[in-house]
């Protein structure tokens, strides 16, 4: 943080003082003899005279306030250059997931993909995915990358929503490669709604052990319900360890 027209005299960062996402920093020796806010810089004929600098620190995305409870993470996510939003200035942290977009956090968030993903060529593999689909690329990488074979039927749906189940799958295959099986279950997974035999089960299980998650309320771990973007941030985040 530097101010406009400090100079080492100035004494610039001597005091401050912090609310919200708002910087005062004082300079008590600045000799400019500007008054109000925005005043006229050039003029250093009030010797001595001090002055204060307001900063406005602004979040990454207009629709993810600092109060936001997720805030940390999508910006933590952001930074990471994982996402750009899903628009101009906003994130959309309320929006689901869908398995396209899966595609693209997955290979974007963990350090081991190769980036930019490779190009498509002449088949994606999966009969729904168009070699120009947007998100075509990553798909196709996921795939090589053994994290998924695709919904099934040649299919790798799309644009079909990403359930909690999926998302643990999806994370820790992609964080732990395509030979990673988690450990047995055992008497139970912790979660009153996800028997030991259920889908995903062991993921979901390891991905409580890892830290990631600790379901959704209740003793449950909502399996079927779909993934919020702004769930997904802390999901990567915690997953890839993103700093």
């Amino acid at each position: 943080m530097k101010a406009s027209n400090t100079e080492a005299s100035d004494y610039f960062g001597w005091s401050l003082s912090l609310s919200g996402n708002t910087v005062a920093v004082g300079a008590y020796g600045e000799d400019s003899n500007a008054t109000g806010v925005n005043g006229n810089q050039a003029d250093n004929s009030a010797l001595n005279s001090g002055a204060a600098y307001v900063f406005t620190i602004a979040p990454v995305f207009d629709d993810v306030p600092f109060s936001y409870w997720a805030n940390n993470f999508v910006e933590r996510l952001a930074k990471a250059g994982v996402t750009g939003g899903c628009g101009t200035g906003i994130y959309c942290p309320d929006s689901t997931v869908t398995r396209a977009q899966m595609a693209v956090f997955s290979i974007e968030g963990y350090p081991r993909f190769k980036l930019p993903p490779p190009a498509v060529g002449v088949s994606t593999g999966f009969g729904d995915v168009a070699t120009d689909y947007w998100a075509a690329a990553w798909i196709k990488q996921l795939a090589a990358e053994g994290v998924t074979s695709g919904c099934g039927g040649g299919n790798y749906c799309p644009d079909s929503v990403v359930t909690r189940a999926q998302m643990a799958i999806f994370l820790l295959k992609a964080r732990n490669g395509s030979g990673y099986t988690p450990p047995a279950v055992g008497v139970s997974t912790g979660f009153a709604d996800v028997a030991t035999d259920a889908f995903g089960a062991a993921f979901i299980a390891q991905l409580v052990a890892d830290g990631i998650t600790a379901g959704c309320g209740g003793g449950n771990y909502c399996p079927n319900d779909s993934v919020t973007r702004a769930q997904m941030a802390v999901f990567l985040v915690r997953a890839f360890n993103l700093p």
